[in-house]
Order: C-alpha cells, then structure tokens, then sequence
C-alpha cells in the first residue's frame, strides 16, 4: 500500500488495521493508568492483534518486493521501509501473552510499559493516510473524530496517573471526571469545578491548555476544510447557474430555451464532477487521456438501464467504443430505409420514433436505446427518429456492438430485458387509452 491510490480491498484492511490500532491506543494507556490485572480475554484480543499486524508485515514485503521491480525513480526508499519494518516487527510482539505465559498477569507498570510499544504502528498508519490523496469525506471526518478522542483519552490517562484514583472512588466514574476535565481544559472552556492539587499537576494543566489552543484550532481548521472541500464544486455549480441565469435575463432569452440550457446542465453535472473534466485532463499524454477518458465514459453510462447489471470488462469495452453525438429540436438521427449498422443510447433529452404516415409512436428518454432491432437483424431503418429536445447520444456501431456481445453475451440480454419491458409498457398505454 505504498501508491496514492488503493483497492478496494486494501482500503478494507487498511481499515482493519486502524481499528487494531485504535483499540491498543484506547487500550494500553488505560490498563497501565490503573494498573490493572490482566485478563483473559484480553490475550485472545492481543493474539489477534498481533496476528493482523504480522500479517500486514507480510503484505508489506512483498508489495516492497512487488514495486522494486518499478522504474529507479518510482521505487520506495529502502532506508524508509527499513525504519517502518522494524516498527512493525516491534508492533508484532504479543506482550500479553508472554506475561499470560509467565504467569505475570499482575506485572508492575514499569513491565506493563512495554505494552505501549505496539503504539508505534501509529506511525505507519498516518504515513499510508497521509500518502492517499482521494478520501471519502466520511472517512476523513471519522478519522479526525477518533484521533481526537484518541488524544484526549491519552492526556485524561496521565491526569490519572498526576492525580491517582482514591480506593473510595469507582474508577468509570472517576474516568469520566477526568475526561470530562480534558475536554474543558483543551477547549480553553475551563469551569474551573476540577483543579490541580500538586505542582505537577499544575504544571502539566498549564502545558493542556497551552496545547489546547493549538489542538483545537487544528481539530476545526481540519473538519473547516474537509467540508470546503465537499463544497467546493458544489460552490462552482451554483456560480455557473447564477451567470446562466444572469446570460439569460441580459439577452432576454426565451423560457422555452432556456429550459433546455438548465435541463442540460442539471444533466451534465449529475453525470460528471464538473464541466471542468476536460481541462483537468488536459496536460497529460495522449495515451493517459484516452484511458481517463474510458473511464469518464463508464461514469456516464454505469446507471442506464441496459448498462447497469454489465460487468466491468463489458463497461469499459463499451465505453471505449462509445461515440457521443448532438442533436438540436427537430434534427433528424435515423431515417427510414437506411441500413441498420449503429444503434444509439439517449443520454440526455428525448426522441420520437415516426412512422413513413407521420404519426408518434414511441418517445424515447434518457437511459433509453434504439436501433438495436435493424443492427442484430440486418435490415433497413422502418421508421425515422427525431429529436424532440436537445438529445445527447452515444452511437455505437454494429462492428464494435458484435464484438461486445461474442465476449459478453449479458449485454444482449440487458438489451432483451429493457426491449420486452419497452414494449410491455407500450402496450399497457395503448390499452389504457382505448
């Protein structure tokens, strides 16, 4: 997992990981606080732990081995994955089990320290966050919330240790106390009901808030931009709508068009991220492009209806042969008599299939195909279809149609099943209007 992007399946165990490392952080601290006698269960979990943790060791190394074979200059640092390597082997060792083993389940706290050293895999998870660079927004802001109470729970465990628990005291109640203290303290609220009783307790409250100032800042400056972020597009619609609707009001443009030009917006950014893509891509190599541009593709046609339950392979082999075509009110696409050898998928907008008598026999809407019947058939056109509003399109030729369906016969049948349901709904609306 050294690259900026990974799999779905490394984000899971990425994810398993955290959680490991997340209980010893929460875990650790706490039982060396109180100095507790340790418990059966928590060998079990701590023979997991260590299991999960050696077997990401094992990933590592061959991923390490893996990207050695990448260009000189795309290698990782062999001096950085020794350092991180020795962390992990560290991480590795099952503490509780010695001691379970050794019959030092009541080991002193100077023992009971060495547990703490599996807090160094910390280490390794925030360099493999901080080396991604696309995050669900969710994901960050889970992150943020659990670190800091990771790090409050931290500074709450050595207020414990500066102001021991009384044997009077039920040590959850006293643990809230001294959370609940933390909190204040960092978030320079501060009431003032919980103080320092020692030097060294006021000395360590002086250094919480002193931090505090900065922690807080941090917490909110980093949850202020991950929100930003999430915006930020949404922020770039709303300023191409607002000189839309200004371009329309100054050139006094009529309503019937400019419907049209916000129907067409409201569909361009529900199916892209922005009207910007192009430009984002626009300083790679030709080949880099090409292969993004597939990929731009299946994000437009994944949810249509005939798409939808295609396999990735046949997704990107449609995309790639996918030929985007536009047409304006009234244009013409397919007329009667011409031979079958394309079909075409409506992205955007909506047709009408006209008979050589002139009359409407089907509108057609987005997530809707035609011409497929003359293209597996080998005849002629039999009616003409025109555009109704402006129609996005994706052609897709009778060659490139062929090969798809030899390698992936689950689209013929996609096309079946929308084809019967088509014709099936037809029918009920010619039933119901006679």
């Amino acid at each position: 997992m050294q690259q900026n992007q990974i799999t779905k399946g490394e984000a899971i165990w990425l994810g398993i990981i955290i959680c490991a490392v997340v209980f010893s952080a929460a875990e650790a601290p706490f039982t060396f606080t109180f100095n507790t006698r340790l418990q059966t269960w928590q060998v079990f979990v701590d023979i997991l732990i260590s299991g999960l943790f050696i077997c990401d060791l094992v990933y590592s190394i061959k991923n390490f081995k893996a990207l050695n074979q990448l260009p000189p200059s795309l290698r990782p640092s062999k001096k950085k994955f020794a350092i991180i390597t020795t962390v992990d082997i560290l991480a590795c060792i099952p503490f509780d089990l010695i001691f379970y083993l050794f019959g030092l389940g009541g080991a002193s706290r100077g023992l009971k320290l060495l547990r703490m050293v599996r807090l160094i895999r910390i280490v390794k998870v925030v360099s493999i966050i901080n080396s991604l660079t696309l995050i669900p927004r969710w994901t960050k802001i889970t992150l943020a919330a659990v670190s800091s109470l990771v790090i409050i729970h931290w500074f709450t465990c050595v207020w414990i240790v500066i102001h021991p628990l009384e044997a009077a005291i039920d040590r959850t109640e006293y643990y809230i106390e001294c959370f609940y203290w933390t909190v204040t303290t960092l978030t320079t609220v501060g009431y003032g009901d919980i103080t320092p009783k020692t030097s060294g307790g006021r000395i360590y409250t002086m250094f919480v808030m002193f931090l505090g100032v900065g922690v807080y800042g941090f917490v909110i400056g980093n949850i202020s931009r991950i929100f930003a972020e999430s915006a930020r597009y949404k922020e770039q619609t709303r300023e191409k709508f607002s000189e839309l609707n200004t371009f329309m009001k100054y050139y006094h443009i009529p309503g019937r068009l400019q419907t049209a030009v916000f129907n067409y917006y409201n569909h361009l950014y529900t199916k892209r991220l922005s009207d910007n893509d192009a430009k984002i891509i626009s300083e790679l190599p030709q080949a880099l492009k090409q292969e993004l541009q597939i990929f731009m593709n299946m994000k437009l046609i994944r949810n249509l209806p005939v798409f939808k339950f295609c396999s990735q392979a046949c997704l990107k082999e449609v995309a790639q042969a996918l030929e985007q075509k536009f047409y304006g009110p009234g244009d013409t696409i397919v007329h009667i008599g011409d031979l079958g050898d394309e079909m075409f998928v409506i992205g955007h907008g909506v047709v009408e299939v006209i008979l050589e008598d002139g009359s409407t026999v089907a509108q057609l809407h987005e997530g809707q195909f035609f011409g497929e019947a003359a293209l597996l058939k080998e005849t002629t056109r039999n009616a003409n279809v025109r555009a109704s509003t402006y129609t996005d399109l994706y052609r897709l030729s009778k060659e490139d149609f062929m090969s798809i369906i030899d390698n992936h016969p689950e689209l013929l049948e996609n096309m079946h099943n929308v084809t019967t349901k088509r014709a099936s709904d037809r029918e009920k609306a010619s039933t119901a209007n006679t």
